[in-house]
């Protein structure tokens, strides 16, 4: 964890952060710049801190090994200040070029993780907040969870999948939902069980990159259509998620309830026509998944042996 008493926190100066456009806030954000990963932007939040590093459980997962298991972690202050931590890595991190302990980001800063990943600080307006709305009333958004509709998401994969089968590109589907979430809603009551599902949406969010798409499929599952992701990218995902749920109870009256997920990948193929068919596959995975129990993660076979290798990585 980040701690503000190990060296003076320095306020970005509100002169390199953009100005609210058409009252939209700008929100804090790195972008990597190079790297299997250039493009992706990572939204930080107040609620964890991003770690980065080789490890798969982390928030931003680089498989080099030039970059340590626990390269480095970005964090916000108290005061609003976003800082960026080494985390004795090998290789170093730099900002700016100046190879740092611990340094506040201001807007525009280049950040090195070692000498090959280059990523870039700034403040930039979040997408998702920016939807059409109809009489005061998003109709793209779920109004319990603020995440999208299945209508948008299945409009969302029928775009991308004609295009993926244009380039052949990699498509992939997650779908997830909540272990035993009848008996959450039997033993707590609804109301209780619509805050679990808000609270999972809180946890999940910040793990997620700028264009995947998260919206609620029915009930208590979820289903995430990563950008650019093939199969090894999105099993690095679903771990990410998954242990983003079962990490953090949920406090319920001074009590914590422990919630996990169970989740489906589904992978675009040759014989599917549209997104109802990928939407179906990855349903099947996540009954699949769910027939073995709870905190589980199944999908192709291929999938599964890159599963097995990432828990033999783990052990080893």
């Amino acid at each position: 964890m980040i701690h503000e008493d190990e060296e003076k926190t320095v306020s970005i100066d509100s002169r390199f952060a953009p100005k609210p456009i058409a009252g939209q806030q700008p929100e804090p954000s790195i972008m990597f710049l190079t790297g299997t990963l250039a493009g992706a932007t990572y939204w930080l939040s107040t609620q964890k801190e991003l770690i980065i590093g080789r490890e798969p459980e982390n928030d931003v997962c680089i498989q080099d090994r030039r970059v340590s298991r626990q390269h480095a972690r970005i964090g916000i202050m108290a005061d609003g200040a976003v800082c960026i931590e080494d985390m004795g890595s090998t290789n170093g991190t730099y900002v700016n070029g100046d190879k740092i302990a611990r340094r506040a980001l201001k807007d525009g800063d280049q950040v090195h993780i070692g000498p090959h990943y280059m990523l870039k600080f700034c403040y930039q307006i979040n997408p998702a907040s920016k939807t059409p709305r109809q009489n005061g009333i998003d109709k793209t958004r779920d109004p319990l969870t603020g995440v999208f509709t299945k209508d948008y998401l299945v409009s969302r994969i029928n775009e991308v999948l004609a295009d993926a089968r244009k380039h052949r590109g990699d498509l992939t589907l997650l779908m997830f939902d909540v272990d035993g979430f009848r008996q959450i809603n039997t033993e707590y009551g609804e109301s209780t069980g619509d805050r679990v599902l808000q609270e999972i949406v809180k946890l999940v969010g910040p793990t997620l990159r700028r264009d995947d798409v998260f919206a609620r499929h029915d009930n208590d599952s979820f289903m995430i259509l990563p950008s650019n992701s093939d199969e090894s990218a999105a099993v690095v995902l679903a771990q990410r998620v998954r242990r983003a749920v079962k990490y953090n109870n949920i406090d319920h009256k001074g009590k914590p309830i422990p919630v996990t997920i169970s989740l489906g990948i589904g992978v675009l193929t040759a014989k599917m026509k549209n997104a109802v068919d990928l939407i179906r596959d990855v349903q099947e995975q996540l009954d699949r998944a769910k027939s073995k129990g709870q905190d589980n993660i199944n999908g192709s076979q291929s999938i599964r042996s890159i599963l097995r290798y990432l828990a033999r990585q783990r052990v080893a």
